[in-house]
């Protein structure tokens, strides 16, 4: 197929169905374009867009009226089945409305006055034509008021003083100087209340507090106190119960079902408890209270914390076996509180069964997944797993996409426990943080061209947070064993001789590695309309302390100078990796994502090369997205037509970079458009791998680059994602042959993926 004339022919259609303003009625307009215009470092257009009553239809790099397009592409006749869904998938024209407008100048007026600029004016410009309409709205904000003093009220400076050591001080938010802005000060009582009630005061709210202003006394300046409300000042009564600060007295968990479930006959509740804490329950508890007391951190003797208990409703929740927590607290004297923590139980046992349409490396390919899960297997909220996977994964490009291809038997199995299972370490310790241990096996059997390879795996990994951003984990033992039946002839006469630095991956072999991790969510602390940061970086080792065992006692190496246990060489390596990704907030149709990845790893004594599964490799579905998995580099190593040769695409150092940008289409369809840059390289020079070692003076020429298009299909619950990349330059061509023309060899410098999930 002519790729030109299929984008012309998609241009074309959309150019047909760009008449704006088909279903504008006579006598309205297209609300075309609305803009804030403000002069100001203090207030921005971004700050006051929320407070628009209307807005333009989306458009795609503020250009395209995609959505409208859509739309318009319907017929007049809306009984047809086509013209309904058009008209559900796109976005119907957005009339100006003067009644809106009006609300949008009142409500930017009273927002820039909450500010502190009292005399802000908001003036509203319209400018239409051929039934289109532009508005702007011109700000002039004049002197804002400023907080000339701040000043805490007697009454309230007295509440506030530290009455224990434990107890810190609070920090105001409000200084002289700032303008004086209504939201600051909102903040300032919601911040206080919230200060309090962590520190005791459990009936504390922000309505307790109450803002005076005097601005008689110089022109836009403003005197402010911070005091109680006065109602609350003239009743002792109400002032005192307000702040008490509350004891914790007894903490219960109740883990009875509803009356409904229950038959009359067995209605009896039973109770136990540990280390003060108590539980009721029926019968027989569906859990322990051993694992309820390790992520309880309302503690029973000291005061109220609401910090406290909302990490409680975090760490109950998370637990595999419970569904959801409610926390109640009951007054049982002026000073005293009880906490009922009232469980409702999950359903324990659950099992999937899915077909799948791509894997990991993002090359054509179908799987059959099945899982099973045990959430409670001994009662102490013992998460138990088990999972099974067969693949077949096409490993062509869009020339030859079946001709050569891998299959994939594994299943594993685990046990997590939902706290460390560490020595040593204290239980106070061990409850101030959300941690869980994990224990596991597994199996995995592969045939490829090249190799038969089998991989047997155990491992123990602790995972645990400290906050709901940050998580943090450690492999201490992850062991492998990697066994190869079969090796293709050809495969190993190329590139597994005596002299070739390839062979080791290829041997029977043992990988004793511990890791560390750290990763923040930025996403989860943000809306939905605001930019956010993800990242990552790992670091981890294998054979180092087995290798400084055995020379510690003098063992001898084997004939090849490599150490061995049990006639099987370990591996010995050091490894690091950083992943960064910021996903920036243009609309509520428009993001753009930067992504940027770079790794490390280096072989060491016992090893000449890294094993297989710890080298890097690049291109596929979340990397340069012009070339197909294993078909990319080592900087500037050619790709062979063998398909052995995928072997030798990998690399000891990986550095990437993707700019991606996400737009809405319509209906459930979104669109993006991407750029990738990035190699491997090795670090030592391989006769096997020429042109693929790592040099400061060159490696830059060396980074290839790609573009292309996504389709996406948003189910809001997960994505299926689809890429076709094309490629830009080819480190593997010398000279002006390095740089592709658009649609040259299309097929030959393309790769098209299908994945599930963002890339990045």
């Amino acid at each position: 197929m002519n790729f030109r004339w299929l984008i012309l022919l998609v241009i074309s259609g959309l150019m047909v169905a760009c008449n704006s303003t088909k279903y504008v009625p006579d006598g309205q307009y297209l609300l075309n374009t609305e803009r804030i215009q403000v002069h100001s470092k203090d207030v921005n257009a971004d700050m006051l867009s929320p407070f628009l009553r209307q807005a333009p239809n989306q458009r795609i790099f503020s250009i395209f009226r995609l959505q409208l397009a859509v739309y318009n592409l319907s017929g007049r006749d809306s009984t047809k089945w086509l013209s309904r869904w058009l008209r559900r998938a796109g976005e119907k024209p957005v009339i100006y409305d003067s009644l809106a407008m009006m609300d949008s100048q009142s409500e930017l007026q009273s927002e820039l006055q909450n500010e502190g600029f009292q005399h802000a004016k908001v003036q509203v410009i319209t400018n239409a034509k051929n039934k289109k309409i532009n508005v702007l709205y011109h700000i002039v904000l004049g002197d804002p008021y400023k907080i000339s003093s701040f000043t805490i009220a007697p009454t309230l400076d007295s509440l506030l003083k530290t009455k224990d050591s434990s107890q810190a001080a609070f920090t105001h938010l409000i200084k002289p100087g700032m303008n004086f802005n209504i939201n600051d000060l909102d903040q300032e009582r919601t911040d206080l209340a919230s200060f309090l009630r962590d520190n005791g005061y459990y009936n504390v709210t922000k309505e307790a507090f109450h803002f005076t202003a005097d601005t008689s006394f110089a022109q836009n300046k403003a005197t402010v106190e911070l005091g109680l409300r006065p109602d609350l000042l003239a009743n002792d009564t109400l002032l005192h119960k307000t702040f008490t600060r509350k004891i914790i007295g007894h903490v219960t968990f109740e883990t009875i079902p509803t009356l409904v479930e229950l038959p009359s006959d067995e209605n009896t509740t039973d109770s136990v408890s540990y280390e003060g804490y108590g539980m009721l329950y029926n019968k027989k508890p569906f859990i322990r209270i051993k694992p309820l007391v390790s992520n309880t951190f309302i503690y029973p003797g000291t005061y109220y914390n609401e910090k406290a208990v909302k990490s409680t409703y975090a760490s109950l929740n998370s637990l595999p076996p419970v569904k959801y927590v409610n926390i109640q607290f009951n007054e049982q004297t002026p000073d005293t509180l009880d906490c009922d923590v009232q469980i409702t139980p999950d359903k324990l046992q659950s099992f999937t069964n899915d077909v799948e349409g791509t894997n990991s490396g993002g090359n054509l390919g179908v799987a059959e997944d099945f899982s099973y899960q045990h959430r409670n297997l001994f009662r102490g909220a013992e998460l138990f797993k088990f999972h099974a996977r067969a693949s077949y994964e096409s490993l062509g490009n869009l020339s030859n996409i079946f001709a050569y291809y891998a299959t994939e038997l594994g299943s594993d199995i685990s046990l997590k426990y939902p706290t460390f299972l560490f020595p040593f370490l204290s239980r106070d310790f061990k409850r101030g943080l959300n941690a869980s241990t994990t224990f596991s096996l597994g199996y995995n059997y592969q045939v490829r061209p090249e190799f038969v390879r089998t991989l047997a795996n155990a491992g123990i990994k602790y995972t645990w947070s400290l906050n709901r951003n940050t998580t943090f984990s450690y492999d201490m033992l992850d062991l492998s064993y990697i066994y190869l039946p079969r090796i293709d002839s050809t495969f190993r006469a190329t590139y597994l001789s005596n002299s070739s630095p390839l062979r080791f991956s290829y041997e029977n072999q043992m990988i004793l590695r511990t890791g560390f991790s750290m990763q923040y969510m930025g996403q989860r602390a943000n809306s939905s309309q605001s930019s956010y940061a993800n990242w990552r970086w790992d670091v981890s080792e294998a054979g180092n302390l087995l290798d400084g065992a055995l020379h510690l006692f003098h063992v001898e190496p084997a004939a090849d100078g490599a150490y061995r246990i049990s006639n099987i060489r370990f591996a010995q390596y050091v490894k690091a990796d950083y992943d960064y990704a910021y996903n920036q907030y243009l609309s509520k149709d428009n993001r753009v994502v930067y992504h940027f990845n770079f790794g490390l790893a280096s072989p060491l004594g016992n090893a000449d090369v890294l094993p297989f599964e710890e080298r890097y490799y690049a291109g596929g579905a979340n990397g340069v997205r012009g070339w197909s998995s294993y078909t990319l580099g080592p900087g500037a190593y050619p790709l062979s037509s063998g398909v052995i040769d995928f072997v030798n695409h990998t690399g000891d150092i990986k550095l990437q970079g993707n700019v991606e940008y996400r737009f809405k289409m319509f209906w459930k369809f979104d669109g993006a458009l991407f750029y990738d840059a990035g190699n491997i390289w090795t670090i030592h020079n391989y006769s096997t791998q020429p042109d693929g070692t790592f040099y400061f003076s060159q490696f830059y020429k060396q980074i290839a680059m790609s573009y292309g298009f996504g389709l996406r299909f948003n189910l809001n619950y997960f994505v299926l994602r689809m890429d076709l990349g094309h490629q830009l330059y080819n480190p593997a061509f010398r000279g002006n042959e390095a740089w592709i023309p658009l649609f040259t060899h299309f097929a030959q410098r393309s790769a098209l993926f299908f994945a599930i999930g963002y890339p990045f």
